[in-house]
């Protein structure tokens, strides 16, 4: 498994997080060409406590802050 990493443009929220896995949807599929939350860049932990994490291979492309519709992930510089 990759390394985790947080990324400099990105701020996250766990606690906004729903769980909906749209953020690792979209990275999956930009990234590899399929809809695939095992191939993200990032990755959400649903147990025990709610994790945001980013692989090393992240590019900081924002596209999972567009899809998350629940805030929980937030451009650098935009919290609320």
């Amino acid at each position: 498994m990759a390394e985790t990493m947080v990324p400099q443009s990105i701020v996250t929220d766990p606690e906004k997080c729903a769980g909906c896995l749209s953020c690792q949807l979209i990275c999956s599929y930009t990234h590899t060409g399929r809809f695939n939350p095992l191939c993200a860049y990032i990755r959400i932990n649903l147990r025990d406590d709610y994790r945001i994490e980013f692989t090393e291979e992240c590019t900081e492309c924002g596209l999972c802050v567009e899809y998350c519709t629940y805030g929980a992930l937030q451009p650098t510089g935009e919290e609320e």
